[in-house]
Formats: C-alpha cells, sequence, structure tokens
C-alpha cells in the first residue's frame, strides 16, 4: 500500500485543537447554535476550512436529535427563477453545515402525499418553498398540519411559517416610466397568472406608472400569461390583433418577454423602433438574446440568506433586499446596459 497516498482522517479533536477550544465549542458551531462570541465562532470555523474537515452527517444527526437537512421544493425545474433560489439556498445551507435536499412536486400529487413522503424520508429540520408553491394553501396548510418549520418566499397568502418578502412594485413602475420616458405611449402588460401570485405587484407596479403619467389604464393591453415562453407568444398574437397594437410589453417573467421578442421578430417588428419589450428576474436568456431583454435582476443570493436564517433560527441581515432594473437593448436603440438599484 502506498502509505503516502493514504487519506488523513481528520476528526473534530483535530479541531478543537487546532482552535484553541473545547470539543462543546466545535459542536455547537457545527450546529449552528448560539451563544459562542464571534471571535471564537471565526477561530473554529477557520480551523474546519485550513484541515479540511467534513463532520459525520449521520453522527451530527444522532447526536443533536437533528436530520440537518432542510427540503426545497419546487413543481417547475425549467424555471430561472426557482433553479436561482436553489442554487443561492444550496450555497448558504453549505456555509451552515446543512444539507439542502430537493424534491419535485408533481402535477397530479396531492399536497398530503408530497409532505407525507418528504416528512418519511428525510425528517428535514425546515423547508422552504418559491413561488407559486410559497402561495399554495393547500401545500403550507399540509406542512402546518405536521408541524415542520417553514420558510416562504415571496409570499402573498396569510397564513403558516416565515415570510420572506418581496419588493416589486417600485421597481416595476421604475420600468414602465423608462418606457414611457423612452418615447412609448401604448404600454401592454402580459400579467402572471393569477391575482394572489407574487408578482401581482409587477401588475400594481404598471398600474401606477401609467396613472402617475395621466395615461388610461386600457383593459385590453392586459393579458393574462402563465410564466411561460409559449405563453408570452399568445398573449403577444392577441396583442397584435387589436385595432391599435401596443408599442411596448412589458412580461411579468422574462419567459414572457423572450416569448414575445420570437413572436415580433418573426413577423419583422423591430425591436425596440416599433415596439420595446421588457421582462422581469434577470434569467440567462434574457442576456444572451437579440437584443438584450431590459429586465429586472432581483436580490436572489439575500432573500435565499434570510430564508435559511429564519428557518435556523439566525440573525436576519438588516440591510433591505433592493431589486435592479437592468436597461438593455430591448427597450432602447444602442443602449449600453445601465443597472438602476431602487432606492432602500
Amino acid at each position: 500500500m502506498d502509505w503516502s497516498t493514504e487519506r488523513i482522517l481528520v476528526t473534530i479533536y483535530d479541531v478543537a485543537n487546532k482552535a484553541g477550544v473545547g470539543m462543546k465549542t466545535v459542536s455547537r458551531v457545527l450546529n449552528d447554535e448560539a451563544h459562542v462570541r464571534p471571535a471564537m465562532r471565526a477561530r473554529v470555523l477557520q480551523a474546519i476550512e485550513e484541515l479540511g474537515y467534513r463532520p459525520n452527517l449521520a453522527a451530527r444527526q444522532l447526536a443533536a436529535n437533528r436530520s440537518f437537512l432542510i427540503s426545497f421544493i419546487m413543481n417547475d425545474v425549467t424555471s430561472s427563477y426557482q433553479t436561482s433560489m436553489l442554487v443561492a439556498a444550496s450555497a448558504e445551507c453549505r456555509r451552515r453545515n446543512y444539507h439542502l435536499v430537493v424534491e419535485i412536486m408533481e402535477p397530479d400529487e396531492s399536497a398530503t402525499g408530497l409532505v407525507e413522503r418528504v416528512m418519511a424520508n428525510l425528517r428535514p429540520d425546515g423547508i422552504m418553498l418559491v413561488p407559486p408553491l410559497s402561495n399554495d394553501a393547500d401545500l403550507i396548510q399540509a406542512i402546518a398540519n405536521r408541524g415542520t418549520k417553514l420558510v416562504r418566499v415571496a409570499a402573498t397568502l396569510q397564513g403558516y411559517g416565515h415570510v420572506v418578502p418581496v419588493r416589486d412594485t417600485e421597481v416595476s413602475q421604475k420600468l414602465v416610466a423608462h418606457l414611457l420616458a423612452s418615447g412609448k405611449k401604448r404600454i401592454a402588460l402580459i400579467a402572471p397568472p393569477y391575482a394572489k401570485a407574487a408578482a401581482h405587484e409587477r401588475v400594481t407596479g404598471y398600474k401606477l406608472a401609467l396613472a402617475a403619467a395621466e395615461l388610461p389604464l386600457e383593459s385590453d393591453y392586459i393579458v393574462q400569461g402563465d410564466f411561460t415562453f409559449a405563453s408570452g407568444k399568445s398573449a403577444t398574437e392577441r396583442l397584435l390583433g387589436l385595432p391599435q397594437p401596443p408599442d411596448a410589453i412589458f412580461a411579468a417573467n422574462d419567459a414572457m418577454a423572450l416569448g414575445a421578442m420570437a413572436v415580433l421578430q418573426q413577423r419583422g417588428i423591430g425591436i425596440p423602433e416599433d415596439m420595446a419589450v421588457a421582462g422581469f428576474d434577470d434569467s440567462p436568456g434574457s442576456r444572451t438574446v437579440y437584443p438584450p431583454l431590459t429586465t429586472v435582476r432581483q436580490p436572489i443570493s439575500g432573500m435565499a440568506r434570510d430564508a435559511i436564517a429564519k428557518l435556523l433560527g439566525g440573525p436576519v441581515d438588516q440591510e433591505p433586499l433592493v431589486p435592479e432594473l437592468i436597461i438593455r437593448g430591448s427597450t432602447q436603440v444602442g443602449f449600453v446596459e445601465t443597472v438602476i438599484a431602487q432606492d432602500k
């Protein structure tokens, strides 16, 4: 056997010795417990990093009577928003020595069945939901019935669990004001699929911007989508069939905005000369399409950080989570990308 290549096992004793603290202190840090002085916590984390220590999950579960697992339930693996939140939440869990486990809610699966499956297989210490599931009344009630800790990102539905709020109204109003300032006067909205969706604040921002400009709210210019590329296409076809089509479209997410752009390009309608298009979420597609899509970048990392902190009982960052308006070529000819932060 080549002993030079044998992996040296690092134990919790090695971490305690290197950090100059007791075993219980290392255990408290690993379990993300309170009442550990910041300087001492930093010493332990530095020792863990330098030694490459990886705590044994089974041993931690047995010692603490916790699973050290957070369940992230999602229903659409193609959603840029959901996957971005998943990646950010996973990084935050890893930083806290927790593991994030993904569960997919199937279209025909009942909320009760899903929760029973998750609890039986994982026994998670908490569950994280993002839109649209963070507003799913049946799913929320099923989790509440089990008494499992719950955090809901961008939730508008009152009820069980902690909520990480969003601030979409002001930045949406600012986006529509940008369209108006660029000379557009007939601005349509491809709206979210139901009134209680977290994205409904974007509808409010749209209406406020029109009111501030003393422009009428035209019901024909508001077409409901379902956050998919296909619904963006069909909504745009409907808008183009109006006696007086709009000269700008604000879609409640990027997928619908990209669907709108596809229809306009197929018909030879210039973007943004003939019709400007804007979305929401700053998805990868918004940056690769031509012209690049004007959109809104949400503070995904901060939202995920606060969600995990609320689940695990740690301090929540007091810095406001501020979305940013990203102006690109789909709303202004030859425009160099500009980032406009919302006021805190």
